[in-house]
């Protein structure tokens, strides 16, 4: 038997109308292609940015990151970060999170392309097999969802609780591996910021939801406007330079899958519990759940692995 996972705490009101803000037929046709072109944008940024930022050392850099801001390389791939972001909250605006969050996995066979065409090498056969593997993964897990359907926004005090123990609880992770090896560090920092740009895709979905009810006014003035804007600029700043600081610490083959994996599954829970998203589960679902992230995070590694040699090899060649 299958059940859903509900949400917790006040609802301020439905996110639609019975039936869905938007049509099932909109919500696919718009929100899909700009969840997928959201990745390739990420995607496009990942294999720069990370040759940009990384140092080789195993350290942390203060210094280091603050060089990036001087760096062409560094801020063109920014400039695609903040592409994807805007494709993103495009997405989030028309779709359920549970459905668009998980698309972003797609940045890696992205970011394998373009680290190819950038150090003219090409991809092996394991890289393919790789790709496959992801795309089989997400048609899975899909697959196993259904409709989610649409939620509602959750209240201001479980938003602001959820911030809350994301910073906190990601922090002590942080702390905890302080001292360890350097590809355990830069897996725990990458799966951090995911988890916490999981979270950013839940006030961004509030956001844009106050926004479309209340204009630019509501968004700034409201409480139920500004708690979601205020968390979505803290958690993402925060996980931005986290991120960075991952790919300065160890290669993107320990990063990058440990933040892309993260990223949909907080997005999955919190879009289940926050919004109120339908999420089918009980053991067999469950089990296609674990299975098909088990898959993505194995291609994940493969492509990250091969994303970094590229990367490598363009910082030699700088």
């Amino acid at each position: 038997m299958a059940y859903s996972i509900h949400a917790l705490g006040d609802h301020r009101k439905p996110n639609a109308a019975p039936g869905g803000r938007y049509p099932p037929l909109v919500t696919l046709v718009v929100a899909i292609p700009f969840g997928v072109a959201s990745a390739i944008a990420y995607g496009a940024s990942t294999a720069v940015q990370h040759s940009a930022a990384h140092t080789g050392t195993g350290e942390a850099d203060p210094r280091g990151l603050l060089r990036l801001l001087r760096d062409p390389r560094w801020l063109l791939s920014i400039g695609g970060d903040t592409v994807g972001f805007a494709l993103q909250v495009v997405a989030l605006s028309t779709g359920p999170v549970v459905l668009i969050q998980p698309l972003l996995v797609l940045t890696l066979p992205v970011s394998l392309a373009v680290g190819s065409l950038l150090d003219g090498t090409r991809p092996r056969p394991g890289d393919y097999v790789a790709c496959l593997g992801i795309l089989g993964g997400l048609a899975i897990f899909f697959a196993a969802l259904g409709s989610p359907g649409t939620g509602r926004v959750p209240s201001q005090r479980a938003m602001v609780l959820t911030v809350v123990i994301a910073l906190v609880a990601g922090g002590a992770l942080c702390a905890s591996v302080w001292r360890r090896s350097t590809a355990l560090r830069a897996g725990i920092y990458g799966g951090v910021a995911g988890a916490w740009f999981g979270t950013c895709g839940v006030l961004v979905n509030a956001s844009t939801t106050e926004f479309q009810d209340h204009g630019i006014r509501g968004l700034l003035t409201h409480a139920s406007g500004l708690v979601p804007l205020v968390g979505l600029t803290v958690i993402g700043g925060l996980g931005i330079t986290l991120t960075q600081i991952s790919f300065q610490v160890g290669a993107l083959a320990a990063s990058f899958p440990a933040n892309k994996s993260a990223d949909p599954v907080a997005a999955v829970i919190l879009g289940a519990v926050l919004l109120h998203e339908h999420v089918p589960v009980g053991w067999p679902r469950v089990i296609v759940y674990l299975a098909s992230l088990v898959v993505i995070v194995i291609g994940a590694v493969r492509l990250a692995a091969s994303s970094s040699d590229s990367a490598d090899r363009l910082s030699r060649a700088q």
